[in-house]
């Protein structure tokens, strides 16, 4: 009788279990979907967004040896860009889907370009349908582009698979940082202002050619949009972005620090590392002030000035013109941030609110006067530590031996 049961509750429990093994029933195949590898969002007329995406066209294989899969494989050019316009972003992205016979998949995306035009009348919508978006991903990076983002898709580049693929590579360089969704909506909650900084890349016609191929002649990046209550009010400029770089602690190593000199002569450090702290403080009688402490090591890379690295005296005076550059930078950057365009994107809010919360909680709504009015000491120092291979310039070996 007890067996009976046994085999009677293992008959069942494996017609129960039958379902559950008939395969994946709600399997998504590669062949019904559209992989997005990055999307563009424009201000249109009649306050109508424009959503683009840049998308990957499968290539198959030609079995003809490792030549062809190799060519296949490549991927230059083997996107295509696709565009719908709508009331908001939930429109837009229906009538694209409307446009395609693939379902749109986000899951690969993690690049949004964004308009100048946009940014300019706003993207708090934008961001707040993106990260309420499942399928979408928050870590995704996000640029600010000059004139329309649909421009900068579709780029062909000339080393990497998509236009996409390129920006995100090069802002893991020295010459650009990342921001992702995540990042902004951060500083959206913690600062008073809403106050942030995105990348800024040159317009689309001046990156390419008459063939949408990539010139590499003009730079990607142009330098940093700021934001302030969600809109776009301001850029820094290449050699300001610098100065932002280093009060914000984002100089990267390889960086290179070239000096003004003299007509005809060149000093340039190549920095290996480098660390800024923000110290605030306020003061007996209420002075709210940020001293900037710089402190970086790097090799000298080049040097056709007059100045002997192997002379102590002449030595220190290359590590002063070193310090006395980086501090004209970081000052060039705080005064169009503090008087022309009164944009925390620093952090010095965030240094105040746990140096002081009290007074903090009593000043935060005022912080955009209070933030042009602060008072900054800078207090850098970049080490030289090594020549290079050659001790003295060419120029000065000669005089020797002749």
């Amino acid at each position: 009788m007890k067996r009976r049961m046994i085999r009677a509750m293992l008959c069942g429990l494996l017609c129960w279990s039958v379902p559950l093994m008939t395969s994946c029933w709600d399997r998504v195949e590669v062949n019904d979907i559209a992989i997005i590898v990055g999307a563009g969002i424009d201000q249109m007329d009649g306050k109508q967004v424009k959503l683009s995406a840049e998308i990957y066209i499968p290539v198959e294989s030609t079995g003809e040896g490792q030549e062809s899969g190799m060519k296949a494989g490549n991927g230059n050019g083997k996107t295509f860009v696709s565009s719908a316009a709508g009331s908001s972003m939930a429109e837009a992205m229906y009538k694209l889907q409307e446009r395609l016979s693939r379902k749109l998949y986000w899951g690969h995306n993690d690049i949004f370009v964004i308009g100048q035009a946009r940014a300019e009348h706003g993207i708090e919508d934008d961001l707040d349908f993106i990260l309420r978006y499942v399928r979408m991903r928050e870590r995704a990076n996000i640029y600010i582009a000059e004139g329309s983002a649909v421009d900068v898709l579709g780029i062909i580049p000339r080393l990497e698979p998509n236009s996409m693929e390129a920006l995100s590579e090069l802002s893991k360089t020295e010459i650009s940082i990342t921001v992702d969704l995540k990042e902004i909506i951060e500083r959206i909650v913690e600062t008073p202002d809403e106050t942030y900084a995105i990348p800024y890349i040159n317009r689309g016609k001046l990156l390419t050619d008459e063939s949408h191929v990539r010139n590499p002649n003009v730079p990607y990046f142009r330098g940093m949009s700021l934001f302030k209550k969600g809109k776009m009010n301001g850029n820094l400029n290449s050699d300001l972005t610098w100065g932002y770089f280093w009060i914000t602690n984002q100089i990267k190593g390889n960086t290179i620090i070239s000096l003004k000199m003299p007509e005809e002569q060149t000093l340039a450090v190549l920095l290996t590392h480098s660390k800024t702290t923000l110290i605030p403080s306020i003061t007996p009688d209420g002075k709210w002030k940020m001293k900037i402490k710089v402190r970086g090591e790097g090799n000298l890379l080049q040097n056709t000035s007059s100045l002997d690295f192997m002379n102590p005296a002449q030595h220190k005076a290359m590590i002063k013109k070193t310090n006395e550059e980086v501090e004209m930078s970081i000052r060039q950057t705080l005064k169009v941030l503090q008087k022309k365009y009164k944009t925390d994107v620093l952090d010095f809010g965030d240094r105040f609110r746990k140096h002081a919360p009290k007074q903090w909680q009593k000043e935060k709504k005022n912080w955009s006067t209070l933030f042009s009015e602060i008072e900054t000491e800078l207090d850098v120092e970049i080490n030289i530590q090594r020549p290079g291979i050659l001790n003295q310039n060419i120029k000065k070996m000669n005089r020797v031996n002749n």
